[in-house]
């Protein structure tokens, strides 16, 4: 059950970036000195916050920016044909790396040639920004990646997916028709090995995760049966598929978790016991590994394993909608974040309202995998997260695309086509806690000397945004007439409640604080 009513996260800073053409969010890093680095893929000319012009038909675009959203700097990189950036972290030195696909030969930015279709393509900066090195790695078909990490020993391993045969850099025949492929580089871009994981059919890789062992946990999802390197078939459609490496590339062992229909594998990570969290998307009712019944159309899943590969819980999060997780990460003293993008209304899980057509969605589980909070963002059209870093404890840095223009929770105008947003969240210190009663929080607030609470709403009737004002920090929530909780919203004298996605009838808004309640008009 949601708690969502009872905690307040409260957007502190957003910023806007992008050209005139489409730039597409794929990453976001927290840095040294409490900025942020962003990236993607840009199809725009030098304009707005853009100050290159393109190299091809997309770049790699990076922006680096403070702690209060100002840009100290952007680099577009490319070759002449299309860049596609997935992930961009800070390396050891205070540099960058940058990885993604590229079909580009050698022109601009690019040094080398294509292998056969795309390639990986890791380029590494400097802290300014400066091109140190670039390398292609590839074999003659077509290379997919989603991430990079770096190495304790200043190299990097690269986990993507491949239809390659044994050429390039690739040194083993393909499984099926798509497998894993992992490559570890060493500090200068050299390879030092690589290796090929799969079945007789489509393994896709996309998340990984360095282990304290000094080895590698690849995740990903697979439709292959018993062959190659898996040892179990498929529970239903595409399953999430899990792979152990040891430190020189070796296999240690594997696993297949799913249901009875598709699974899409887009997080993990090792748990402090020794185990691992695995998350991402579920279309499957109870089957399988899943014990939960399906919100909506796909959801949430999480997975939590012991280190000898038991199934300790399942988590099934989502509305009556599409809910697409794009990343999960460890949430910090501990529990899980959870954030993409959401389609659904306030149902299910969700206890929020869609903004727009997509929205943010950002999910907090304890270490047990219960919901903690859930907290929808969003302007009035699409809004897909994709990435979220936790800088401090309470303190959310979340990214993704964006098209949509001023409104709901977004400040700033679209540049065009398709834009990064990126958006600071704080959790208040002070939110209730979720057993309170109106009583108890009534109570709380007199002592901290909140004794004259107003409580006005304007216009209404309404139409799209109710206005709502008291002095002093209130939550307040909206009921329809049988009771049916609608909205929930914690303010702090005066905020904005989006009702333009409701049915035209008359709704109850209550202020939790002091009991007091407000007859709400909307027409249309």
């Amino acid at each position: 059950m949601s708690v969502n009513a009872f905690t307040q996260l409260t957007i502190t800073a957003q910023r806007t970036i992008g050209g005139s053409g489409g730039d597409f969010f794929s990453s976001l890093a927290h840095t040294t000195g409490g900025g942020y680095i962003a990236g993607g893929t840009s199809y725009s000319n030098s304009s707005y916050e853009k100050t290159q012009d393109g190299r091809g038909n997309g770049d790699y675009w990076i922006v680096k920016a403070e702690k209060n959203g100002n840009i100290q700097w952007d680099k577009t990189i490319g070759g002449s044909d299309n860049d596609n950036l997935k992930s961009v972290i800070q390396t050891s030195d205070g540099g960058y790396a940058l990885i993604g696909e590229s079909f580009s030969n050698i022109s601009f930015e690019k040094t080398e040639n294509s292998r056969g279709q795309s390639d990986f393509w890791l380029v590494k900066l400097d802290k300014a920004g400066n091109i140190q090195w670039d390398k292609t790695i590839g074999g003659s078909g077509t290379e997919y990646i989603d991430h990079i990490e770096q190495t304790s020993d200043g190299g990097y391993i690269l986990a993507g997916s491949t239809d390659s045969y044994m050429s390039g850099e690739k040194s083993e025949d393909s499984r099926g028709a798509v497998d894993y492929w992992v490559v570890k580089l060493d500090a200068n871009g050299k390879k030092v090995w690589d290796k090929t994981l799969g079945g007789n059919s489509y393994d896709w890789c996309s998340p990984f995760a360095l282990t304290r062992d000094g080895g590698v946990i690849i995740g990903g999802f697979s439709i292959s049966s018993i062959s190659g390197e898996k040892t179990e078939n498929s529970k239903g459609g595409s399953d999430y598929w899990l792979v152990k490496l040891d430190g020189v590339g070796n296999i240690e062992w594997d696993k297949t978790i799913g249901g009875g229909a598709d699974e899409w594998c887009h997080g993990l990570y090792q748990s402090a016991d020794g185990g691992y969290i695995i998350g991402g998307s579920s279309a499957s009712g109870i089957s399988g590994e899943k014990t939960e019944y399906n919100r909506g159309g796909v959801d949430y899943w999480v997975v939590k394993i012991d280190k000898k590969r038991n199934i300790e819980w399942d988590k099934t999060i989502g509305g009556n909608a599409d809910d697409w997780c794009n990343m999960m990460v460890p949430a910090k003293p501990g529990g899980t974040l959870i954030f993409g993008g959401s389609q659904s209304s306030a149902s299910g899980d969700k206890s929020e309202y869609s903004r727009g057509g997509a929205d943010y969605w950002l999910v907090n589980l304890d270490h047990k995998g219960e919901l903690l909070w859930e907290k929808t963002i969003g302007g009035y059209y699409d809004d897909w997260g994709g990435a979220v870093a936790e800088p401090e404890k309470n303190t959310f840095l979340i990214g993704g695309l964006s098209f949509s223009p001023i409104g709901a929770d977004k400040t700033d105008f679209a540049r065009d086509n398709g834009d990064y947003w990126i958006v600071e969240l704080n959790y208040d210190k002070h939110a209730w806690p979720k057993d309170s009663t109106a009583e108890k929080v009534y109570s709380q607030l007199i002592q901290k000397g909140y004794n004259d609470i107003a409580f006005k709403v304007y216009p209404n009737p309404v139409r799209n945004i109710l206005n709502i004002h008291t002095i002093s920090k209130a939550f307040v929530s909206l009921t329809d007439q049988s009771g049916k909780l609608i909205l929930t919203k914690a303010i702090d004298g005066n905020d904005l409640m989006d009702v333009s996605k409701l049915p035209a009838g008359i709704y109850i808004l209550k202020n939790s604080a002091t009991g007091e309640t407000k007859k709400i008009m909307i027409s249309k």
